[in-house]
């Protein structure tokens, strides 16, 4: 009986050995294939760090670009409607500017909250800033809520008729050269 019992025991032993041989081949071969992955990606990183030239913050040199008023500027919920009427956006796109949820602007167009002051003196930068150098700063802080004005703005495009110059114009501003003024 101590036979079987001792064959049976060493049969256990063996298996177990060749089962845990088995999983830590397996372990190791994935263990490696972690390693080669890992280089790649490091690789990958610095090519891509080495090709993309660091772009300068866009928002703050857009917002510093405006003289700062010694005035005084009041907030009012008017105030932001007539931002995002002025440059055709939406409260989305408003709260990525400002970093906070579309319904905190709600919140503050309907009165119910006031901006920090922070936020208000953003306000009124954004206010006296352009429309090429607002849609830089839209491009960078809101991308999605940009490629949507781009995209609206082109449909509005597309359906406006071009200008059809009158034939009798054309032919008189093709031959008639502009005079220069004349000196005094």
């Amino acid at each position: 009986m101590s036979d079987f019992k001792l064959s049976f025991q060493e049969e256990v032993r063996r298996l177990a050995r060749k089962e845990v041989k088995a999983a830590s081949e397996t372990l190791a071969a994935q263990q490696k294939t972690i390693r080669e992955l890992t280089k790649r990606i490091d690789a990958l990183e610095k090519k891509q760090a080495a090709a993309v030239v660091p772009a300068p913050a866009v928002a703050e040199t857009k917002l510093a670009e405006v003289p700062a008023d010694t005035g005084k500027f009041r907030y009012s919920p008017k105030t932001l409607q007539k931002l995002r009427t002025k440059y055709g956006i939406s409260q989305k796109a408003v709260a990525a500017i400002f970093g906070v949820t579309p319904f905190t602007v709600s919140h503050w167009e309907l009165g119910k909250n006031r901006p920090r002051p922070n936020q208000i003196a953003t306000l009124k930068a954004l206010m006296k800033l352009g429309r090429r150098n607002f849609n830089a700063l839209l491009a960078e802080k809101a991308p999605e809520e940009f490629a949507a004005l781009k995209k609206t703005a082109e449909k509005k495009a597309a359906k406006k008729p071009a200008k059809a110059v009158k034939p009798a114009k054309a032919a008189k501003a093709a031959k008639a050269p502009k005079a220069a003024p004349a000196k005094p």
